[in-house]
């Protein structure tokens, strides 16, 4: 939303604020769920269960379907791709590696002339390099793309359109409230969402109280958003909130956090790794394994340029199937993982990762005691930003480290998102650098707490 749209909808009476979030949401369930997504959703439970010599040829097949599709209308990949088919999905060493600055570079010239003139969805992505990135599609990719989390929630138990309590990255709740409730409510998409940025150890009570009184059979978050509220359950035995899963996304999850997630809420927890750009999803099995959705897209792991060995950490290089606007040919996510060998006990032949590695931020921590994470969102507007990262260095300041050009008004919707997010207690500051480096890994973190973090909510 726009500053002024902000300011208004703030203002707004929350009966009008649940009207305004429930209208957006008829809007996403039309873009999402309509037309042929329930027939791909039936598609996709059915192509589970190939063997595995049917997963590689359909593979094999759809690569050369994508590569052919970028190769003759898209404009970045006109003197990258090969005019012959590939024998082996093995063979896409051989193509380059297509990295963020080549799609930000190309632009437009990164989207298929077959689609250039028709409407186009444009989402805007921070991701984990800190820089922004926009993505075209089309409804018909957005709702192939929600198939396959349908087929997710498939593995969950959970029923589609079910009750859903989602923790996410939206400003729902006035920066400064003080006081509940700090959730507003999407009838059209029956989920109740819950404020990221307002759980501290005054207010983490609420939310459990309204978690057991709307009874979701999904959660839908952030680790770092429901592990705070896993462990005040824990520790006051509550045991009134019991939905049928926890499906947990957009950062690292370690073994402890879902150890203590599942212990709370008593059920399995399932994590999944996607991304805006649509080039690669992995989800959990009931078994608990991350399974490479291989109708998805093809995934290598990249380790200085060679393919990593099982158990060895490589970078997520993708090239998607569901977007035939802006394919995604050998695009380089910035996220690590590793290959796990064997075959998996639930009987779908799909390729399976150890671990993912990505996505893992500090938290920070305001002076009420509210733990935010999962800030770069916020760039996904400011293309004028080559990568920026966030550092509380004060528990009471964060600066934000800036490469790239930045205008005044640009500056000031950073400052007023940042404040949404953290409140009026949290000052910021904007400082412009060369370069920000990166960690001893070659990671690049886009948050960082230099200042103890003090302790749990609960």
């Amino acid at each position: 939303m726009s500053s002024t749209a902000t300011r208004i909808y703030f203002r707004s009476p929350v009966w009008v604020q649940n009207a305004l979030i429930s209208a957006y949401g008829m809007r996403l369930r039309f873009l999402r769920y309509g037309g042929a997504q329930r027939r791909l959703l039936d598609e996709l439970l059915r192509t589970q269960w190939r063997t595995p010599e049917q997963v590689a040829e359909a593979q094999l097949a759809r690569l050369n379907e994508v590569v052919s599709h970028a190769r003759r209308t898209v404009p970045l990949y006109r003197d990258r791709l090969p005019d012959a088919r590939l024998a082996d999905p093995a063979e896409l060493r051989d193509l380059p590696v297509l990295r963020k600055d080549d799609l930000r570079a190309a632009g437009r010239g990164a989207v298929s002339g077959l689609h250039a003139g028709g409407r186009l969805v444009e989402i805007h992505t921070g991701g984990t390099t800190g820089a922004p990135l926009t993505v075209y599609c089309d409804r018909a990719t957005l709702q192939r793309n929600y198939a396959f989390f349908g087929r997710l929630l498939a593995w969950t138990g959970a029923a589609p359109g079910c009750r859903t309590a989602t923790f996410a990255g939206r400003t729902l709740v006035p920066p400064a409230q003080r006081e509940p409730p700090f959730w507003r409510m999407n009838a059209a998409g029956n989920a109740l969402l819950f404020s990221s940025y307002h759980i501290a150890p005054d207010t983490v009570g609420h939310y459990v109280d309204r978690l057991a009184s709307f009874r979701p059979e999904l959660i839908d978050s952030y680790p770092s958003s429901i592990e705070p509220i896993a462990r005040h359950v824990l520790e006051q035995g509550i045991t009134g909130v019991r939905p049928r899963a926890v499906v947990t996304s957009s950062e690292t999850l370690t073994p402890e956090v879902r150890s203590l997630v599942s212990e709370a809420f008593g059920c399995p927890v399932f994590d999944y790794y996607g991304a805006a750009e649509m080039a690669a999803l992995v989800t959990q099995c009931e078994r608990g394994s991350y399974h490479v959705n291989p109708e998805f897209g093809v995934v290598e792991l990249l380790r200085d340029g060679i393919p990593a060995g099982p158990g060895e950490a490589g970078e997520i290089v993708a090239t998607g199937f569901i977007n035939p606007v802006m394919p995604l040919v050998r695009y380089a996510t910035g996220d690590v993982a590793a290959w796990r060998e064997g075959e998996c006990a639930c009987g779908r032949a799909f390729p399976m990762l150890d671990r993912i590695e990505g996505r893992r931020d500090d938290v920070l921590v305001t002076p009420e005691g509210r733990r935010v994470g999962r800030l770069d969102p916020i760039f996904k507007a400011v293309g004028s930003i080559f990568e920026a990262q966030i550092v509380q260095d004060a528990p009471d300041h964060v600066r934000v480290n800036v490469v790239g050009g930045m205008t005044e008004p640009e500056e000031a919707a950073l400052r007023n998102e940042l404040g949404n997010r953290l409140g009026p207690s949290m000052r910021v500051s904007f400082v412009r650098v060369d370069a920000i480096p990166r960690t001893a890994r070659g990671k690049f973190r886009s948050v960082v707490n230099l200042v103890a973090a003090g302790p749990p909510p609960g």
